[in-house]
């Protein structure tokens, strides 16, 4: 009886030992703090506000993903079933949500964030 729970506990203490050997690439690749699925045009993808950036991951075509730093945000604009995004540099970009609520919800949080951004580099 000893001798096995030793032995647990020497696998234990190996387990442990190679979790960082063993942790996936998906899961150091870095979390959203919201994400909501939207379209924008013909490119079906995922909006995600992460801690400093917003950004497109296109699911119909991983060319269309992009990625903005909230202070390169020019304007944001709440229209019918859409997000309208202006950064400075390239082109808009209309993103649809499936209902008023994400809409509202995305709105709501990168409008902050652009605030927020922008008050720190004026600092």
């Amino acid at each position: 009886m000893i001798a096995i729970t030793i032995l647990r506990r020497s696998l234990l203490f190996a387990l442990v030992a190679c979790l960082p050997t063993l942790t996936p690439v998906y899961a150091q690749m870095p979390t959203a703090d919201l994400t909501v699925d939207v379209r924008n045009g013909d490119q079906q993808g995922k909006l995600m506000l992460r801690g400093t950036e917003l950004a497109f991951e296109s699911l119909t075509d991983g060319k269309h993903s992009k990625s903005w730093k909230y202070s390169e945000i020019r304007s944001l604009e709440k229209k019918r079933k859409e997000v309208r995004m202006k950064p400075y540099k390239g082109a808009r970009y209309d993103f649809q949500f499936p209902d008023n609520g994400a809409r509202d919800r995305i709105y709501d949080s990168v409008s902050a964030r652009i605030l927020t951004a922008r008050s720190q580099t004026k600092k």
